[in-house]
């Protein structure tokens, strides 16, 4: 077996209301003299796992993102990084 990292980030689609986002701008806005600030809002995973091949692991990683790390109704997920370490 051969140890893999992936990064994954998951956040909403651009057509879903982000109210995290809006609360955040408002927040900031309000703290600080910035104007047009533009933000999204979301969940980045660290993953350390094993696999026989990186074609398994990338199948893995996309299984989990679909599956577990996010809601495919209102999210999308990107996989950012996938590398072996050992």
């Amino acid at each position: 077996m051969k140890k893999f990292y992936s990064k994954v980030i998951v956040k909403m689609k651009p057509t879903v209301k982000d109210v995290k986002c809006q609360t955040l701008k408002q927040a900031v806005e309000s703290y600080m003299p910035i104007k047009n600030l533009s933000c999204e809002v979301g969940n980045v995973y660290f993953l350390e796992f094993e696999a026989n091949s990186e074609g398994e692991a990338l199948n893995a990683v996309n299984k989990m993102a679909q599956d577990i790390l996010s809601n495919d109704v209102i999210e999308t997920y990107e996989i950012k990084a996938l590398e072996e370490i050992y």
